[in-house]
């Protein structure tokens, strides 16, 4: 996610910004497990992102399939749990499969929103 800030990726010339604040979000992405501890508060912020919203699963521990798979305290994988429309693979994945998953991630949005 970091590199999708650098002069390269420069996420932002397609109109993508990271902003601090749920509420002000249109798509969340979650990387990794999701422990017990920490699925209230996943819950909460992802309940904070406005409708229409996006959660996008990034690397194979989200989706689930990582090496901490059914593991219990890991959980089903921090996309898989908190409902992920879209699943980017990899271990990490690269900064081209995000952007990818982003980029899907704003067609789902422009389906879901009339005015857009």
């Amino acid at each position: 996610m970091n590199a999708l800030n650098n002069a390269y990726y420069d996420i932002t010339r397609d109109g993508w910004d990271i902003v601090a604040s749920p509420r002000h979000a249109d798509v969340i992405t979650v990387t990794g497990p999701m422990t017990v501890a920490m699925r209230a508060a996943a819950d909460q912020t992802v309940a904070a992102v406005p409708l229409p919203r996006v959660v996008v699963a990034i690397g194979d521990c989200a989706a689930g399939v990582g090496p901490w798979a059914g593991a219990p305290e890991a959980g089903a994988g921090a996309g898989v749990e908190l409902g992920a429309t879209i699943f980017v693979h990899g271990c990490p994945p690269t900064p081209e499969a995000i952007r990818s998953g982003l980029e899907e991630a704003g067609n789902v949005l422009a389906r879901r929103d009339p005015s857009a």
